[in-house]
């Protein structure tokens, strides 16, 4: 699956940010119908969806660097490099982040998305995990 198959939202991240689909709550399960006021509590409270799309930058490596004033000048004190050795996730892949993290969107194909930064995915998850109380759609694409 390339990511432009993927990615109908029109949106394509930038810098160290991805896209993520979070999960829709269902009106109903079984014979059970659940208001739209409480879908929209969980669903803004969802943490799981299909990962879409990464910015360039995500989870590249960056040097961090710090400095101190001694005897009038500044010293260089300490080097890290910070970031990761590879993407947490790739298109298609089911993944857990941040509870509130990120900007919802919604796509020119109407569907809600969200806009984050790369550090804001904490997993990748099965298709079975479920991080709500009322029950998820199946993930996109399945």
């Amino acid at each position: 699956m390339t990511v432009m198959k993927m990615n109908r939202s029109g949106i394509t991240p930038v810098g160290d940010r991805v896209i993520v689909k979070p999960d829709v709550i269902k009106e109903e399960t079984g014979a059970i119908y659940i208001p739209k006021q409480v879908r929209d509590q969980h669903a803004g409270a969802q943490t799981i969806g299909t990962f879409i799309a990464a910015g360039p930058d995500a989870w590249a490596h960056r040097t961090e660097t710090s400095y101190e004033a001694i005897h009038g000048s500044f010293r260089l004190t300490g080097k890290k490099v910070i970031g990761y050795s590879e993407p947490f996730a790739v298109p298609g892949d089911r993944v857990a982040f941040a509870k509130y993290g990120g900007l919802e969107v919604t796509g020119e194909d109407g569907e809600i998305y969200r806009i984050m930064n790369d550090e804001d995915i904490t997993a990748r998850v099965t298709p079975k995990v479920l991080f709500t109380d009322l029950e998820s759609r199946d993930p996109v694409g399945s």
